[in-house]
């Protein structure tokens, strides 16, 4: 796409004029930033619905709730709230990509700890293994999509005159 500009003429024996003009192309909600927040979404919605479910008159580490199959507890409930909104909060909040990031990795090792929680000490600590795989899963794909640039298209148009 070009656009023609019409030459201001000039008076004879004067060094021509440069001018340039630097436009952002194609600004707005990028889509990586957008899928980022969204895997944030989806965690801080679950733990919502979660949260409302669980009973938090036993341990607070015992599965005691169940949103779209993923067992909660009480602690991964209030762990999916706090994780999900700081996801959402570093991604579409002045495009933060190491917090992103950082984020992301904070919610993968909930999720392995999660998992290695379950298989180490059953009696005690009620872990289902479905949901820290869901936070495993959403911790990377935050981590992968935040290490990717959300970058715009610049145009720079540049008139001698």
């Amino acid at each position: 796409m070009s656009q023609y500009v019409q030459p201001t003429p000039q008076a004879a024996g004067e060094p021509p004029v440069v001018e340039q003009d630097h436009r952002v192309v194609g600004g707005g909600l990028r889509i990586l930033q957008f899928l980022a927040g969204a895997a944030g979404a989806v965690l801080f919605v679950m733990g919502l619905i979660a949260v409302f479910r669980v009973d938090f008159g036993v341990s607070l580490v015992e599965t005691t709730a169940a949103v779209a199959g993923f067992g909660f507890s009480a602690a991964m409930a209030i762990a999916a709230i706090v994780l999900g909104g700081a996801v959402m909060a570093s991604a579409f909040a002045d495009q933060d990509r190491g917090g992103t990031a950082f984020v992301g990795l904070v919610t993968l090792l909930v999720g392995i700890v999660g998992l290695i929680a379950e298989g180490q000490i059953p009696d005690e600590v009620g872990v289902d293994t479905r949901s820290a795989s869901l936070f495993v899963g959403i911790g990377a794909v935050v981590f992968v999509l935040a290490l990717m640039p959300w970058w715009s298209r610049r145009r720079v148009t540049t008139v001698t005159r």
